[in-house]
């Protein structure tokens, strides 16, 4: 059910909701046979925030993938942001484990971008109702529109494997999910 209009503006800050804790967060790992791995940041569910993450690729192929994922209503289902060494990004939707593209394509050489192994990129996806935006390094990639079965969820760091046989790692050197707006908790 929707708030009521404030009497006044918010002001102040977003809260911040969740910050990932000082100490080295631990490997994201993929055994490379096509299993990917996933770590969550909390088990709080998640709706309208904005995620900010700093991830690392630490091993894999050119064609391995780190990112976040977020909505996840089930353990099957959920949405995605990823980015390779090589410099692609993906929006993906994933329903009863089966990847579904949104939105995919080399990321422009003039975006700020940490291409290799390692390479550590800022990933910021921002969930507005249906409205999902995804920004590399402070340059807006992509946005694609939700479907309505992914309302809210839990986040968290990912690694998707590239080529079969060869294993892929990520680390989260930090992360925040953050309100969207003042009065929002």
């Amino acid at each position: 059910m929707p708030l009521p209009p404030p009497e006044s503006p918010p002001t102040g800050t977003p809260p911040t909701l969740w910050t990932s804790p000082d100490e080295a967060s631990p490997a994201v790992t993929s055994d490379g046979q096509g299993t990917l791995g996933a770590v969550p940041f909390t088990p709080t569910s998640f709706r309208d925030v904005i995620i900010d993450a700093v991830v690392e690729l630490e091993a894999g192929g050119d064609d391995a993938a780190c990112g976040v994922f977020f909505r996840q209503g089930a353990e099957r289902d959920y949405m995605a942001f990823c980015v390779t060494a090589s410099g692609r990004g993906v929006v993906l939707a994933v329903e009863d484990g089966r990847p579904r593209s949104l939105a995919e394509g080399l990321i422009p050489q003039d975006a700020p971008f940490a291409r290799g192994i390692p390479g550590a990129n800022r990933l910021t996806v921002v969930t507005a109702g249906p409205s999902i935006t995804c920004i590399v390094n402070g340059f807006v990639l992509v946005g694609v529109i939700a479907e309505p079965r992914f309302k809210a969820g839990v986040a968290g760091a990912l690694v998707v494997p590239g080529q079969p046989g060869v294993a892929a790692s990520a680390r989260v050197r930090w992360a925040q999910v953050r309100a969207l707006l003042p009065d929002q908790t």
